[in-house]
C-alpha cells in the first residue's frame, strides 16, 4: 500500500456557544474522510483497515478503536461548566446501561487564542468541597465563585485529565488532542436553552460523582502533555529538522502556528495553521521544513 502523511476533510460542528472542527476523527458517525493522495475520499477506518501493522503500528494493531480525537475549537461564547469521566466509570455506567461503551475523556488544550477577559475556568477553587457545590446550585451566581480562573497566553498548553473541571471562555480559540470520546457532563451551562428551545441537559449526578474535590490534579500550564492515553511535546521550528515514523506506532502532527512542509520519500505536503496530519507507522523517515517560524504539536500513543 501507499504509506504518505495523510490529511482529512474537516468535520465542522457549530455549537451553541461557537464551533468545532473535527481534524482527525475515526467515529462511526463522525468519519474522517481522506483529503489527499491516492487515498482521497476514503474513509479513515477503511484506509486502516488496509494493513493495520503499516498504518496505526506492530504495537497499535490490536485496538479496537482509534486512540484519539483532534479538534480546533472556537469559543464564542462560554462553554458549558463540564467535568469528563475516566474510563472505569464510563464503563460502568455502559454495563448498568447496557450500551456500547464510549471510553472515559482526558484532554489537552494549546492556546491558539486566549479568552477575552485572558482566563479559564480550569478545575474548582481550592478547598471547594463536593457538599459546598452542590448547595450553590441553589443560589444564584454562586457556582461561578467556586471555580478557579487560570490566566492564559497564545502558545500556553494546559493538561485536563479525567475528573478536572472545566470551560472554555468567550474568544477562546485553541487546538485540542483528547481521547476518543464524546462522553462529557454537564455541570453549569449558564441556564442556556439549546437550538431547539429547550433547557440544555445538566448531568449534576454523574459529575459530581467524578470530579476532583480533593486537588488531586494540577491547574496550570504545561510545557507537554504525558497521560496513559497519548503523549504531546510541542517543536518550534526555524529550520528544517529531520523526523522518523515509529513501525511500532503511528503519530500526528499538529501545525498550531505558522506553515510547515513535510517531505517524505514519495513527495511532500503543507500543513498550513490549525491543520493536522496523520504518520502511519510504516511511512519512514520525513523532512518538516517551516516558512519562517512554526510551532507543532507531535503527539504520540503510550
Amino acid at each position: 500500500m501507499h504509506l504518505y502523511p495523510l490529511l482529512f476533510v474537516p468535520i465542522v460542528k457549530k455549537m451553541i456557544w461557537g464551533q468545532e472542527s473535527w481534524d482527525i476523527s475515526c467515529r462511526v458517525k463522525e468519519m474522517g474522510v481522506i483529503e489527499n493522495g491516492v487515498y482521497a475520499g476514503m474513509a479513515f477506518d477503511a484506509y486502516l483497515g488496509l494493513d493495520r501493522d503499516k498504518t496505526l503500528g506492530t504495537r497499535l494493531a490490536p485496538l479496537s478503536r482509534f486512540p484519539v480525537l483532534v479538534k480546533i475549537i472556537t469559543a464564542e461564547d462560554a462553554l458549558s461548566v463540564q467535568v469528563h469521566p475516566d474510563d472505569a466509570y464510563a464503563q460502568g455506567q455502559a454495563e448498568i446501561g447496557g450500551g456500547v461503551c464510549d471510553s472515559g475523556k482526558s484532554e489537552m488544550w494549546y492556546i491558539l487564542e486566549a479568552p477575552k477577559d485572558g482566563h479559564l475556568i480550569i478545575g474548582l477553587r481550592d478547598g471547594v468541597t463536593r457538599e459546598e457545590l452542590l448547595d450553590a446550585f441553589s443560589q444564584k451566581g454562586k457556582v461561578a465563585e467556586c471555580l478557579h480562573r487560570l490566566s492564559v497566553e497564545p502558545g500556553d498548553m494546559v493538561n485536563i485529565p479525567a475528573g478536572l473541571i472545566h470551560a472554555l471562555t468567550p474568544g477562546a480559540v485553541i487546538a485540542e488532542i483528547q481521547q476518543n470520546s464524546d462522553t462529557t457532563y454537564r455541570l453549569y451551562d449558564y441556564e442556556r436553552v439549546g437550538f431547539d428551545g429547550q433547557p440544555r441537559e445538566l448531568h449534576i449526578g454523574h459529575a459530581l460523582a467524578v470530579a476532583d474535590f480533593e486537588g488531586r490534579i494540577p491547574k496550570e500550564r504545561v510545557d507537554g502533555v504525558h497521560c496513559p492515553h497519548f503523549t504531546v511535546e510541542r517543536y518550534v521550528l526555524e529550520e528544517a529538522r529531520g523526523f522518523a515514523s515509529d513501525p511500532e506506532a503511528f503519530h500526528i502532527i499538529l501545525c498550531a502556528e505558522g506553515t510547515v512542509h513535510l517531505a517524505y520519500d514519495g513527495g511532500k505536503i503543507k500543513i498550513p495553521a490549525r491543520r493536522s496530519s496523520f504518520i502511519p507507522a510504516g511511512m519512514g523517515k520525513y523532512t518538516l521544513r517551516p516558512e519562517g517560524r512554526c510551532v507543532i504539536l507531535f503527539c504520540t500513543i503510550p
